[in-house]
């Protein structure tokens, strides 16, 4: 398998690599790290990062457009996205020459001519880090290090989530024996604008919590408009209501300018991906997102939840 994606980047001359909409730290420093490794060692290619520009992650790596005309000829490599909805790029990707999959999620939509799916890894920055180790043309660098670190930083929460693991620590400590500064990297993944500050008051007045454990926040769009908040701001207070003792599991609700709710799962101990994917989302058995139509949806998913923990 390694070799299999060793030589698909040898082979081409036009990489664009994409990775999922809403971007977090590990979905930006997979992408762009990855980018870096492959510009540092193939100086000639031309290597594609597109997407929605996230303000608050744009520390972490760039974006760079790409026309649809250019994926005709070029290799696309998808990282840190499960299913096809999910990838923040044009549609055009599809006629890409060739595509591989690389992803720690599980792999509920197979797609892709080559494809590397490991869910039991804490970040897909792990998995980029790894083709360093088996494919001989790819090296770490202090720069691509540094996003790759990033990635396990966030979506370990600092490696506070017990999908972290031996491995995960050793993959850290590889990459901060390149020199990368570690406590500027988790000091910029822990640091939240005026904006969010005030909403993380906001939620933990307001929120509720069941008989059952379950913690839960809605915002609604006359709630979210009063914070100004910019373009992924809303993701840093996710896990604010978990490190409430008595919270078990936990969802942070937010009305979209659609009408429609994103759910953002959260739990401790009891995996709540199936609830997610019952609603049409997914992502791992302690973290996972999805979207719901309306207000009647909410409250039936929340119900759902309820359910799970009586039974636990």
């Amino acid at each position: 398998m390694f070799t299999e994606i060793g030589n698909a980047i040898a082979q081409a001359a036009t990489i664009v690599i994409l990775r999922h909409q809403n971007p977090d730290p590990d979905a930006i420093g997979s992408q762009t790290g990855l980018a870096t490794i492959i510009r540092e060692a193939y100086p000639d290619k031309t290597v594609y990062t597109p997407g929605v520009t996230q303000a608050g992650l744009t520390w972490i790596g760039e974006m760079t457009p790409v026309n649809d005309d250019v994926y005709q000829n070029a290799l696309v490599i998808v990282v840190d996205t499960a299913n096809t909805p999910r990838l923040d790029g044009s549609p055009a990707y599809q006629q890409a020459k060739q595509l591989i999959k690389i992803d720690h999620h599980p792999d509920v939509e197979h797609f892709g001519d080559i494809v590397w799916v490991d869910d039991q890894s804490a970040s897909c920055a792990e998995l980029i880090y790894k083709l360093t180790l088996h494919i001989p043309a790819l090296k770490l660098s202090k720069r691509s290090a540094a996003a790759l670190y990033a990635g396990i930083v966030g979506d370990t929460n600092r490696f506070l989530y017990d999908s972290t693991t031996a491995d995960t620590l050793a993959t850290a400590t590889a990459l901060a024996r390149t020199g990368i500064n570690v406590s500027k990297i988790s000091h910029h993944d822990y640091e939240i604008t005026p904006q969010t500050a005030r909403l993380e008051a906001f939620i933990l007045t307001n929120f509720k919590l069941t008989d059952t454990g379950l913690g839960y926040v809605i915002l609604d769009r006359p709630t979210l408009k009063q914070f100004n908040l910019k373009k992924g701001d809303l993701d840093n207070v996710v896990p604010l209501i978990g490190q409430i003792s008595t919270v078990s599991d936990w969802v942070v609700i937010s009305e979209q300018p659609d009408g429609r709710f994103r759910v953002n799962f959260r739990s401790k101990t009891v995996s709540i991906e199936p609830i997610a994917r019952k609603y049409g989302g997914g992502g791992h058995p302690l973290a996972s997102g999805a979207y719901v139509k309306d207000r009647a949806t909410v409250d039936a998913l929340l119900a759902d939840l309820n359910e799970l923990n009586r039974q636990a």
